[in-house]
């Protein structure tokens, strides 16, 4: 089955479109949250309402398997709310030349993470956990209101 649509629609030129779309991420405000965390557990540095930073926006995805940690997110019925992959943010790589394909020298860091969450999201508790094999460990709880 093939459907044709056709529109007469003014054409757009890249600058109008380039403004309107950075006039909209102006005006998108979000909950951002500064945590700071090891693998033994995670606390709030602070947080605050405003547009959330490219940092902030790209730690948002989807829990996978790849993941070493992640950040649960609930509300205050202890609902879920988001589901977030850290990936692997407590632990350092760092190489030797002619040893780029294994581990020469790697160890275990504190980290800073921003989280920015819809505006409207009833954020009441941070859940961290560590995943190995697809299995989800409870590191530590905090609560925010």
């Amino acid at each position: 089955m093939c459907i044709d649509l056709i529109a007469d629609l003014p054409p757009i030129s890249k600058e109008d479109f380039e403004k309107d779309y950075y006039s909209l991420q102006d005006e998108i405000n979000a909950q951002i949250y500064r945590i700071e965390g090891s693998r033994f557990g995670i606390s709030i540095k602070d947080s605050r309402v405003g547009k959330p930073s490219t940092v902030a926006i790209k730690n948002m995805k989807m829990l996978s398997s790849s993941d070493k940690y992640a950040l649960q997110v609930l509300d205050k019925s202890k609902k879920e709310i988001f589901m977030i992959g850290l990936g692997d943010p407590f632990y350092i790589h760092a190489q030797h030349i002619d040893f780029e394909d294994r581990d020469f020298f790697g160890g275990y860091v504190d980290a800073e993470l921003e989280i920015a969450l819809p505006f409207e999201a009833d954020v009441a508790y941070f859940i961290l956990f560590s995943q190995e094999d697809k299995f989800l460990k409870k590191i530590n709880e905090i609560k925010i209101k």
